[in-house]
């Protein structure tokens, strides 16, 4: 390995390690609550270390959310969209989502859905990427419920945006349940997905 390669390989771990404090303070606190100070304290490194890695607090929030995604990407995404039936495919993305935040991986709950509440209001470019993310997992439902038509296993007449629309709401209800302590309505989020992916059987 050359000198090039490891210090590579270094800047590649120090960075994954920073964004695994940032994403656990983010996601109780928000990508606001982020400060390169805290950050560094948290992760155990100098404040210049942060700022070589990442530059900005606008560089390391847009990172940390990233970073969130790609952690429930890997968890729940990759292994749901690897079975073979897109009907297994729409289940394990709805069951795998409720699994997830219940297991407590993400003290804050749903990732995108924390970044979606506190960046409402707030256009510009973290705005822009919540909103990427967001049509991201519209579009992977769309395509599965649509997989699911095409291969028998949901009824052709069922209405793609209004199920997709109604999974997100019950994520939405969901995820401020978990986090106020109400797992009766966070468990009724889940059986209500579950019952509306039923009555779309073919």
């Amino acid at each position: 390995m050359n000198e090039t390669d490891g210090r590579r390989q270094r800047g590649e771990r120090a960075r994954a390690q920073v964004l695994e404090h940032a994403t656990a303070i983010a996601s109780t606190d928000g990508l606001e609550g982020l400060t390169i100070g805290r950050v560094a304290t948290d992760a155990g490194v100098g404040k210049g270390n942060i700022q070589v890695l990442f530059g900005d607090k606008e560089t390391l929030q847009l990172a940390t959310l990233d970073a969130g995604v790609v952690h429930y990407f890997t968890t729940v995404v990759e292994p749901a969209m690897a079975l073979e039936s897109p009907l297994a495919r729409l289940r394990a993305l709805t069951d795998g989502w409720f699994d997830y935040v219940a297991g407590g991986q993400s003290p804050g709950g749903c990732f995108v859905c924390a970044a979606s509440y506190e960046y409402r209001a707030r256009p510009g470019v973290i705005q822009d990427r919540v909103r990427g993310h967001r049509e991201s997992v519209r579009r992977r439902f769309r395509d599965t419920i649509a997989a699911g038509q095409a291969a028998g296993e949901l009824r052709a007449d069922v209405d793609v945006d209004q199920l997709v629309f109604e999974i997100e709401s019950f994520r939405s209800n969901a995820n401020v349940a978990f986090l106020m302590g109400d797992m009766a309505v966070f468990e009724r989020a889940r059986r209500s997905t579950q019952a509306r992916i039923e009555a779309a059987l073919a």
